[in-house]
């Protein structure tokens, strides 16, 4: 019983651990705390500093020597270094690398799903959380409301403290082939709508190859098939 107990427990502790390291609508962002990463700018030596991915417009944070959380200026950016995760900046947004080829990469983006915890309870909708709450932001040029991406305070070991005293915030997760600076979704649709390709002549290397459009080295496969004709 005592075992049964112990497993129960800990597998409680586990689930709640887990559950704290999930974005919530105090932390939007990717990561359950920055991390130290190198920002690289073209023509320059990169950047070090503590990194997060903010989840609104896939804007990039970084924690600055007064211990403040500030957005990091994108001119320049190439790309991005956390632990082992590598950044691609393309379309004014910090997408995460799943491959990379000589004729462009495969990247994800995450994006909070604000709507889902907004209720539609008035003439305008309001947030499912309590008004003084909403209301108590801090607003400042690196501070962003919790409900379209602000957050309730710029102080990085406060906004730590304060993080799993909030909801959930689900995140949508969308994967593009990135060819220059195009952005495409990784679908046959948004693929096949590609000015200039040749719908018979891809519709047939895709039943050719089985590609199974979920699948990174499928897309990669794809990414090739446009950038090698």
């Amino acid at each position: 019983m005592k075992r049964l107990l112990l497993v129960c427990m800990a597998a409680l502790m586990a689930a709640t651990a887990l559950a704290q390291d999930e974005p919530t609508t105090k932390w939007p962002y990717l990561y359950p705390e920055f991390k130290a990463g190198e920002l690289m700018r073209v023509g320059k030596a990169p950047v070090r500093a503590l990194y997060n991915v903010h989840l609104s417009l896939s804007s990039l944070h970084y924690v600055g020597k007064n211990g403040r959380i500030k957005e990091a200026d994108t001119w320049g950016v190439t790309g991005l270094v956390v632990g082992e995760d590598k950044f691609h900046f393309v379309a004014g947004k910090m997408l995460k690398i799943l491959a990379e080829t000589e004729g462009g990469y495969i990247v994800k983006e995450y994006k909070a799903n604000y709507s889902s915890v907004i209720k539609d309870d008035g003439a305008y909708g309001s947030s499912s959380l309590t008004s003084t709450t909403t209301k108590s932001f801090l607003y400042n040029e690196n501070a962003l409301n919790q409900y379209n991406g602000y957050l309730m305070t710029d102080v990085y070991k406060d906004l730590l403290a304060m993080k799993n005293d909030a909801e959930k915030l689900p995140v949508l997760e969308e994967t593009y082939l990135v060819i220059g600076n195009q952005l495409i979704v990784a679908n046959k649709k948004s693929v096949n709508d590609m000015e200039g390709l040749d719908k018979k002549a891809f519709k047939a290397f895709l039943k050719e190859n089985d590609i199974n459009w979920n699948k990174t080295d499928d897309l990669v496969k794809v990414l090739n098939y446009l950038t090698t004709k």
